[in-house]
């Protein structure tokens, strides 16, 4: 007997190890396998089936229903969120696929609407960054250690909130934290491990494992973090971009700033694939791009620089590099 869809969606987002991509995929998963019925089982969903509930999705009006702070907008659902629903069918039928449970991808000749809207660059401003980090100084060496991480080393929420002790290398600047596939190695700098280390002289040595603890000495969640930076921003009178995914935006777009290689940054990001970064932090605003240019506005009129201004042993280095 073939297995329904509402069971195949369940084990498929049951394979995710990550809390957060579990409940992305559940959410966007959730009004297909509504539409389409739970107990179909897959081999007997069509093309054509897709096509009626995308056409659905994308008529759909309601936006932010059920969410915890936004109110309930009735409008179209934006680009950006029809995308992201089209995504996850596609990768959860593409994973039938690969299992041989079906043949084909109902959803694989379906296209996202072209997202129009101007950019809106989804980092924190330098400013605010500035300001929270200062207030945070002052909050508690808790407070000012886990700001200071979160902005330097880019990571994700659950990551940041999943470092404990035991897997926490002060002495080589290494921690190893909960990412989307498994635990990955994160690399922090001397201004997070000197951070760290206030934070631990006074942090209770006997509360378990879990790095961050919230004012009951109980590891802190995703949510505490949330609310802590709502606090600090509150007293620091910032009105702008600070959910948490805001740090890691603002991470990721000041090492691109600074040169360094995107594949470098990916890794440093914890994505699979650089094509990500830059889809996700390459894309910039109006302010941005001119700002680059005027920076660079006379650079088409100079020479790039040639062997002929490098030192002899330079050139040799370059031609016969040093054997190992």
């Amino acid at each position: 007997m073939e297995t329904s869809l509402g069971e195949c969606v369940e084990r498929f987002v049951g394979t995710k190890h990550n809390h957060e991509t579990r409940a992305w995929y559940a959410k966007c998963l959730a009004p297909m396998v509504e539409y389409l019925g739970p107990t179909r089982t897959l081999s007997s969903i069509t093309y054509a089936e897709a096509e009626r509930y995308w056409r659905a999705v994308q008529a759909r009006r309601g936006c932010w229903e059920s969410h915890p702070t936004k109110p309930t907008q009735q409008r179209p659902l934006s680009p950006a969120t029809l995308h992201n629903h089209l995504r996850a069918a596609r990768t959860f039928w593409n994973a039938m696929v690969r299992q041989r449970l079906v043949a084909f991808n109902p959803f694989d000749h379906l296209t996202s609407p072209r997202d129009t809207r101007p950019v809106v660059m989804k980092a924190i401003s330098p400013e605010d960054l500035r300001a929270i980090w200062q207030v945070a100084q002052h909050s508690s060496r808790r407070d000012f250690a886990l700001l200071t991480v979160m902005a330097t080393t880019g990571m994700r929420a659950g990551e940041l909130v999943s470092m404990n002790l035991p897997q926490l290398d002060l002495k080589q600047g290494i921690a190893w934290v909960q990412g989307k596939r498994g635990w990955r190695k994160v690399f922090l700098g001397n201004a997070g491990v000197q951070a760290i280390q206030a934070y631990l002289a006074e942090r209770p040595a006997s509360q378990g494992h879990a790095l961050w603890l919230n004012a009951y000495d109980r590891p802190l969640t995703t949510d505490g973090v949330r609310q802590l930076v709502d606090r600090l921003a509150e007293s620091a009178g910032i009105t702008g971009r600070h959910n948490l995914h805001a740090f890691r935006h603002r991470a990721a777009q000041a090492w691109l700033d600074q040169g360094i290689n995107a594949q470098i940054v990916a890794q440093a990001l914890g994505h699979a694939d650089v094509t990500v970064t830059l889809q996700i932090y390459g894309n910039q605003d109006d302010r941005r791009v001119a700002q680059a240019i005027r920076q660079a506005e006379l650079a088409p009129f100079a020479e790039p620089p040639g062997l002929e201004e490098l030192e002899l042993e330079q050139i040799a280095q370059l031609l016969h590099p040093p054997a190992h």
